[in-house]
């Protein structure tokens, strides 16, 4: 048995040796690398820019003593009533940047703007940001506008225009430009629609708290439909005829002065 196993041994041997060995192991190719595409991450929309751009107004001509104080309308139409009451007791006339759909819900409101000597202004239809609309809703928005404060208040709000939220790039300046328009922007915001809720006595100390040269040729951004500004404007009216300053529209603080003739 020992030497038949031997035996057997010994002719595996001589055959391997024969053979030259057990064949070689092939060694496994590396698997060929799969191209990984770079992921593209959208290219996000401009942000809105908060401040002047070329080509738009954000305060008139110094050295008239001229402020004006312009109201947004676009939400609530609350004290309304007020705001043009104090107005008119302080003999001053102002200019109101309001949406269509503002106007359309208070055709009563808008109509008053115009019968007490005040100027509109163009604010869109829809309140919408519109950098982050189309070309051709942007148009709408401001063109549809246009239609109705025509029709109901018998004055053009050409070439007075505010973007919602003050959110407006070049692209929208353009777009607003070959309609006719001129960018209103500001040169104090009030701060009357941020939250949290402002005091009266607040909105009154934002705005009289300035110099009197940086309130010269200033806008004053206010907002229609808010109690508090409601009961600070005839305040900050007082404090601001108090110092000289005369309360003026958009279009009578960017006009010409009157040139002088010269000998």
């Amino acid at each position: 048995m020992a030497g038949g196993a031997g035996l057997l041994v010994a002719l595996a041997l001589g055959a391997l040796l024969f053979w030259g060995g057990p064949p070689p192991v092939q060694a496994s190719r590396p698997a060929s690398p799969v191209a990984v595409q770079p992921s593209i991450a959208p290219v996000p929309a401009p942000a809105p820019i908060l401040g002047r751009l070329p080509g738009e107004v954000e305060r008139g001509p110094r050295g008239h003593a001229q402020v004006a104080l312009t109201f947004d309308a676009g939400a609530e139409a609350d004290c309304f009533s007020d705001l043009l009451a104090a107005l008119e007791t302080a003999h001053i006339h102002s200019t109101f940047f309001i949406t269509g759909k503002w106007v359309q819900q208070n055709r009563d409101c808008a109509a008053e703007i115009t019968k007490r000597g005040h100027e509109v202004g163009n604010h869109t239809w829809n309140h919408l940001d519109l950098t982050t609309q189309p070309d051709d809703v942007v148009r709408e928005e401001i063109a549809r506008a246009e239609t109705l404060l025509m029709e109901l208040t018998g004055q053009s709000s050409r070439p007075r225009w505010r973007a919602p939220f003050g959110a407006r790039d070049q692209r929208i300046l353009r777009i607003a430009a070959s309609l006719g328009y001129k960018s209103i922007y500001w040169t104090i915001d009030s701060l009357d629609s941020v939250e949290p809720p402002k005091s009266p006595q607040f909105l009154i100390d934002r705005v009289t708290s300035r110099t009197d040269a940086q309130l010269d040729g200033a806008i004053i951004l206010i907002h229609v439909g808010i109690r508090s500004t409601a009961e600070a404007l005839p305040a900050l009216i007082a404090n601001l005829q108090g110092r000289g300053f005369h309360l003026v529209t958009i279009s009578d603080l960017l006009r010409p002065a009157p040139r002088r003739d010269t000998e």
